[in-house]
């Protein structure tokens, strides 16, 4: 099979998610952010990025089809 996607691409790609998608794009909201890396990406596939609000974190997960890729992930955001 192909090279693997590095392991800080798909962190990009899930704290771009959250920037964009929890902050507006504004990086000084963005508090903290931590993952767990679960399974491997291929260059080209799809991630989805979800997040659930819980007290005052959001729980992340990042997924390529139905597989977890980033989990035991959460995110802080002021």
């Amino acid at each position: 099979k192909a090279p693997i996607l590095h392991g800080l691409c798909t962190y990009g790609h899930a704290t771009r998610a959250i920037l964009y998608g929890l902050c507006d794009g504004d990086v000084s909201r963005f508090k903290e952010f931590k993952a767990r890396f679960t399974n491997v990406v291929y260059p080209g596939e799809t991630l989805t990025t979800e997040g659930w609000k819980d007290n005052d974190r959001y729980i992340i997960q990042v997924r390529k089809d139905k597989t977890i890729v980033l989990s035991n992930a959460y995110a802080i955001i002021d």
